[in-house]
């Protein structure tokens, strides 16, 4: 990661399994670490669909390229938890793309900690328009091994978060992947009313085309509708309180799940 000149980030520490965490940027932990990080903790907190393979994960993280960046704790040495972001500098916008903490260390505060460290870095190193995040609608997607929507949405809503008023595609990540309906895109910046809608659209543009093509971003009907829905919105796109999560519309690819939380 790359930091503005004479800034360097201090060592942090919370409580841990031993007494304490310790908070280190990605860029500075070794392989075998970053190993055991998408297997212990990655690979537990999603599922395939949601999470990029290993050799993708280390291409974009070690080290990470300039844009990309990281935060992680570590337990007496082993790795339990993770903030992973990624900055467009097509958009302005910074994306956390994963926050995720070891099963038995969850329920002690850690993914706190860990967004409270890494979003003011990512704010000071590269300035977004906003900082967002992509969430399991509760509706859609029922509590499982991979964790509950609801008490991710808890979460963020103790830090703040807001949502934008849409319902959320994400495109498919690796090939043969699926994509991922039933989505929201939050904002993690507390002090924001709105978000532009411009620099949302550019980002969504070069996500898809990144992720399946430009030929996806034109003529599949999910992203098309999607880019209408945008487009339909208010040039400064209002954000609202993660309470009001059963107002937001589904669409008609989406599944709502009976007797679900929302």
């Amino acid at each position: 990661m790359a930091f503005p000149e004479g800034q360097k980030p201090d060592e942090s520490v919370g409580q841990g399994g031993n007494g304490e965490f310790e908070f280190v940027e990605v860029a500075d932990v070794d392989d075998d670490v970053f190993d055991r990080l998408y297997r212990d903790v990655l690979q537990q907190a999603f599922p395939p669909s949601e999470l990029g393979n290993l050799e993708t994960l280390k291409a974009e993280y070690r080290p990470p390229p300039p844009g990309n960046a990281g935060t992680v704790a570590l337990d007496g040495g082993e790795p339990v938890g993770a903030a992973l972001g990624e900055y467009s500098t097509v958009s302005g916008v910074m994306l956390l793309s994963y926050l995720a903490v070891r099963g038995d260390m969850r329920g002690r505060g850690l993914g706190t900690k860990l967004l409270g460290r890494a979003l003011p870095l990512w704010r000071k190193t590269f300035g977004p328009v906003a900082t967002l995040a992509e969430v399991e609608d509760p509706r859609c997607h029922r509590a499982g091994p991979h964790g509950d929507p609801v008490a991710r949405l808890r979460l963020y809503d103790r830090i703040g978060a807001r949502m934008l008023p849409l319902a959320y595609l994400q495109p498919a990540l690796n090939v043969g992947l699926p994509r991922v309906r039933g989505m929201l895109l939050i904002c993690l910046d507390p002090e924001l009313d709105a978000v532009p809608r411009g620099a949302l659209l550019a980002f969504l543009d070069e996500y898809v085309i990144f992720c399946e093509g430009e030929k996806a971003l034109r003529n599949e009907p999910e992203f098309r509708a999607q880019r209408d829905r945008i487009l339909a919105l208010p040039e400064d796109v209002p954000l609202w309180s993660l309470s009001r999560v059963a107002e937001v519309p589904r669409t008609e690819f989406e599944t709502v799940l009976p007797h679900s939380e929302g």
